[in-house]
């Protein structure tokens, strides 16, 4: 008995129980929020690829043709790749100069106003088929000088096609254009058609002048109105460089009122002097009836010459004297360049006397020629 319960001691069993926690961390899903901001600037792109970059690359490409186009110069290909340009042109290596500053300069229309629009300009050259060697090859003279809206060509051009297509550009500018070109079947030179163009461009702009290709320069003379001066200032330097480009002399329009103030300032400040008791203008006044023709060729309309005396002598002579005087100025006018038939000549004698003819002075003052523009052409 006490060896069985010894033994069932022996064999007791304790039984433990162990538990463990275990600690994971699950990620929550990003899908599809994360996605978003992607989405948005994929679709950006996308809309800046398909819509806006065609339509820059467009612009660009069709400003820089038309700039080519208007000033003459040939290219058989504008490519644009964003905002660079490539241009394909038949051109002598000095034209491509031109090609490349001509399209450096193009502006295209954009929200903050009118800038210039190509980033990069590159000219791929096509180099023309080597042609016969021209026997004579020499500098063409060309002028092209404007009245009203009309307009005369004269000097020389190389061949009958370039005539023909001077012409038709000029009809481009004019509603009236005279052909006084002769035809010398000779090389012009290489920049003869692009100075041809460009003097036409510059005429276009005035209301009256000139504009003269030398043969190795382009110079202008003229009057325009005051808005157009700057157009014409830019036409003229599109020639090319300075070595190119001549004298640039054309001159702003005043209105009737300015210009009155201006000839009276100027006859106030100095008068044109006359032999005793004479219509002949003495010496000296080469400067004062200078600056008098300047003034009148910048002042459109008609202009009148005004004689007046002072009160000493024969009150009809007086008046056939001043008369005599103010058709001297009107001639020395018409020898400086201004059209004889905008002039008039009046003589008004004693008549009109602006101070006190009992004195010296005064009498100095009322001797005097006064000039006035009507304002009408």
């Amino acid at each position: 008995m006490n060896n069985h319960s010894e033994s069932a001691s022996a064999t007791t069993r304790v039984k433990t129980t162990r538990r463990c926690w275990r600690h994971t961390d699950t990620p929550k899903s990003w899908w599809p929020w994360g996605l978003v901001p992607v989405l948005g600037l994929g679709l950006l792109f996308l809309f800046g690829a398909l819509f806006i970059a065609p339509r820059i690359e467009a612009e660009v490409r069709d400003k820089v043709s038309e700039r080519l186009d208007d000033s003459g110069l040939i290219a058989t290909g504008v490519i644009s790749d964003g905002q660079g340009v490539t241009i394909e042109a038949t051109a002598s290596v000095e034209e491509e100069l031109y090609v490349e500053a001509l399209a450096k300069s193009t502006q295209c229309d954009t929200w903050a106003g009118r800038l210039t629009c190509p980033t990069t300009i590159s000219v791929r050259r096509n180099d023309p088929e080597a042609a016969p060697a021209v026997l004579n090859r020499r500098p063409h003279q060309f002028t092209v000088e404007r009245a009203d809206n009309a307009v005369t060509l004269t000097g020389e051009v190389p061949n009958l096609e370039e005539r023909d297509r001077i012409l038709g550009r000029a009809g481009q500018h004019f509603d009236v254009v005279t052909d006084a070109l002769s035809v010398t079947n000779e090389s012009a030179g290489t920049y003869y058609g692009h100075a041809a163009d460009q003097a036409l461009a510059v005429v276009s702009h005035l209301t009256s002048g000139k504009a003269s290709w030398s043969g190795e320069a382009l110079a202008v003379d003229g009057v325009a109105n005051a808005a157009a001066v700057a157009d014409a200032r830019e036409q003229f330097g599109a020639i090319g460089s300075e070595s190119l480009q001549g004298e640039f002399n054309v001159r702003s329009l005043f209105d009737r009122q300015q210009c009155n103030a201006d000839f009276a300032v100027i006859l106030t400040d100095a008068s044109i002097r006359f032999q005793t008791g004479s219509a002949a203008i003495d010496a000296g006044n080469d400067e004062l009836l200078a600056r008098l023709a300047k003034l009148a060729g910048s002042c459109p309309g008609s202009l009148t010459v005004e004689g007046h005396t002072d009160s000493q002598g024969d009150a009809e002579m007086n008046k056939a004297l001043s008369l005599a005087r103010a058709a001297a100025v009107r001639d020395a006018l018409a020898a400086l360049g201004i059209e004889a038939d905008r002039v008039t000549a009046m003589g008004f004698g004693e008549s009109r006397p602006i101070a006190d003819n009992t004195t010296s002075a005064g009498r100095a003052t009322n001797r005097r020629i006064a000039i006035t523009i009507d304002g009408q052409n």
